[in-house]
């Protein structure tokens, strides 16, 4: 039983050991850059983010539900 065990210990760890290089499979040039997309994304919702913001905040653009209500009525 002892021999068994100290086998499969052995194994487990050089399986570990095998599976520990992900960096070999890495590559070194875009390692740390984000794609083209993602940047477009990202960036894209930042600005429509403060458009929208602009346009239908309250404090900002000036709407209220009062004045909305009154133009309905008016109409």
């Amino acid at each position: 039983m002892y021999a068994m065990s100290s086998r499969k210990e052995n194994k487990e760890e050089t399986m570990a050991e095998e599976f520990d290089n992900i960096h070999d499979f890495e590559a070194k040039d875009t390692a740390r850059k984000l794609p083209l997309g993602w940047l477009i994304l990202f960036w894209g919702l930042i600005l429509w983010g403060i458009y929208y913001f602009a346009m239908y905040s309250p404090s900002i653009s000036g709407w209220s539900q009062e004045k909305a209500y009154e133009e309905s009525i008016k109409k």
